[in-house]
C-alpha cells in the first residue's frame, strides 16, 4: 500500500489552503468536494457558492503511513513558513482557536449564501464588470485586502482578486489608510 500527502488549492487564489495525506487519495478527494464541518469544508463551501470546485495536487507519495504522515507535519510548516493560511486543524492552534476560526469561516460563508445577484448583474458581468461592484465590504475583504496591499499586489490584481473595481479597491486602501 502506498500514501500520499496531497494539497487543496482554491482556484480564486491559486494557494494550496489544506494539507491531508491518505491511502485512498480518490475517496478523500469525493470526501472533501462534498464539504465537511472541518475548516477545510467551509472553505469549500464558500468556493461552491461561487462556482468553483477546489483543485488538487499530490505533494509527495510515500510507502508508509509514518512517513505520509511526518510528511504531511512537513509541508503544513513549509507553507505556512512561506505566508500561507492553511486550515489543518495542527496549523491553525488549540481547540479555541479553532472553533474562532470555524465561527468566522461559517459567518462568511453565511453572509455569500445570503448576497443574491442584482437583477442587471448579467449585464454588469458581460461588460467586465463585478458582481461585488458598490457592495458592503465583509471583514474577511478589508482582511485580504491589507494582506495584498501588504505584499504590493496592483490594485487591478487585487480588483480580480477580490471581485471589486479597481477604483473600488483605491478607494478603500485609503480610507484604511493602507
Amino acid at each position: 500500500m502506498s500514501y500520499c500527502v496531497y494539497g487543496i488549492i482554491d482556484p480564486r487564489t491559486d494557494m494550496i489552503f489544506y494539507v491531508g495525506q491518505t491511502s485512498r487519495f480518490e475517496y478523500r478527494k469525493a470526501e472533501h468536494i462534498e464539504g465537511t464541518d472541518q475548516l477545510s469544508g467551509f472553505v469549500i463551501k464558500q468556493m461552491r457558492l461561487n462556482g468553483f470546485v477546489p483543485l488538487f495536487v499530490v505533494l509527495e507519495t510515500n510507502k508508509t503511513e509514518t512517513d505520509s504522515l511526518s510528511a504531511e507535519i512537513f509541508w503544513i510548516e513549509l507553507l505556512r513558513g512561506r505566508g500561507l493560511e492553511i486550515v489543518n486543524a495542527q496549523a491553525v492552534g488549540g481547540y479555541a482557536a479553532r472553533r474562532e476560526r470555524r465561527d468566522q469561516l461559517s459567518a462568511t460563508l453565511d453572509e455569500m449564501s445570503q448576497i443574491k445577484p442584482a437583477r442587471h448583474g448579467l449585464r454588469d458581468l458581460a461588460n467586465g464588470r463585478s458582481l461585488r461592484r458598490n457592495k458592503p465590504w465583509t471583514a474577511a475583504e478589508v482582511k485580504r485586502l491589507k494582506g495584498m496591499k501588504r505584499v504590493n499586489m496592483s490594485d487591478e490584481s487585487i480588483a480580480d482578486a477580490l471581485q471589486r473595481t479597481p477604483a473600488e479597491i483605491r478607494k478603500k486602501a485609503k480610507s484604511l489608510k493602507l
